[in-house]
């Protein structure tokens, strides 16, 4: 994929337009009808596949709910972290990472903030969550070093883990990464709601963890109306979404000034970066490219023939053969998207 494609003009990264469309009707709404409670449902337990443990470790900035299979594999470490979104959580990943647990030491976690995770305010840092990521690796894994599966904002927090953590980061596989450098701009429009703290809670609670809100967001995402799986993730996002606390982290890392001081973090990038992107993914995906490309030592572009940033649960075939496809080691196949 050429790094200055700027793709098909009516396909955008899917979580910016979803979310940022329908900023001023949610505030609307939100004032009209802030009065009402919103619903605290329990989350489901399809939030991750029967056959995987859910366990607990604790960090320096909260517990971490993460889900591991049952029986120890003796592969390598990878750890897929889940995206920044209304309802966000490890069962982003659900429908990918089994199809890896017989050669590789699967670890799912809830990032502090969101899931079953602890979700505390204020809002852990950057820096906290890497931290905090860097400790539960310690626990589960200690002394080994793990392929990092991100995407969309939370791919911030892996790079700045590989920055921070060499040692603990053997490749980076970022899924259509909102990369907050120079020109990339975080979930767009709402970093603005950074501005009104309590505007913003305001609306979280009564419009954005909703499933009036959320069902077209996940239309724009990936899923289609009728698609395998659509109410199932519509059920499991909407109660994340409606957890006490859930608001914290979502509109800490949707704000600008979450990731001001990312760039000058960002050092001692020798890990290999593999940036996944959907087919016909607009000119933010150039920008973002642009910004990370003088940072990493390898590097390579995969373009995927899947829509949308929740592509992970509504075409999670796609997703899963490209992941496969990076983690094979360079020795054995080379990877055609290589840039030199």
């Amino acid at each position: 994929m050429n790094e200055e494609s700027q793709g098909t003009p009516g396909r955008r990264k899917a979580l910016g337009v979803g979310l940022g469309a329908g900023l001023l009707g949610a505030v609307a709404l939100a004032v009209r009808y802030g009065w009402r409670n919103t619903l605290r449902g329990i989350i489901p337990d399809s939030i991750s596949p029967a056959v995987f443990a859910t366990r607990v470790a604790d960090t320096s900035s909260g517990e971490i709910v993460y889900h591991t299979a049952d029986s120890q594999t003796p592969g390598a470490p990878l750890l897929f972290v889940h995206g920044v979104f209304p309802g966000a959580s490890s069962f982003e990943w659900s429908k990918i990472y089994t199809r890896f647990a017989e050669t590789w030491r699967v670890l799912v976690p809830d990032m502090i903030g969101f899931g079953e995770s602890q979700r505390p305010e204020p809002a852990p840092t950057a820096e906290e969550q890497v931290r905090a990521l860097a400790e539960f690796l310690d626990q589960t894994v200690p002394g080994e070093s793990a392929v990092i599966v991100a995407s969309g904002l939370t791919a911030n927090i892996a790079l700045l883990f590989a920055s921070r953590f060499p040692e603990k980061t053997t490749r980076l596989i970022l899924w259509m990464p909102d990369v907050a450098l120079g020109k990339a701009n975080p979930s767009r429009g709402w970093h603005r709601l950074g501005w009104f703290p309590r505007l913003a809670r305001l609306v979280y609670r009564r419009q954005l963890s909703t499933e009036t809100f959320l069902r077209p967001w996940l239309l724009r995402s990936g899923f289609a109306a009728e698609g395998p799986g659509f109410e199932e993730a519509l059920s499991v996002i909407t109660s994340t979404a409606q957890q006490y606390g859930a608001e914290h982290s979502f509109l800490a890392q949707s704000s600008k000034s979450y990731w001001r001081s990312l760039r000058t973090g960002l050092r001692n990038l020798a890990s290999p970066v593999s940036m996944l992107l959907a087919t016909g993914s607009d000119r933010d995906s150039s920008a973002a490219i642009s910004d990370l490309r003088p940072l990493v030592g390898r590097f390579s572009i995969v373009e995927v023939p899947a829509l949308g940033i929740l592509a992970p649960l509504a075409e999670p075939e796609a997703i899963a053969a490209a992941i496969a496809r990076e983690l094979i080691p360079p020795e054995a196949e080379p990877l055609p998207s290589l840039i030199n």
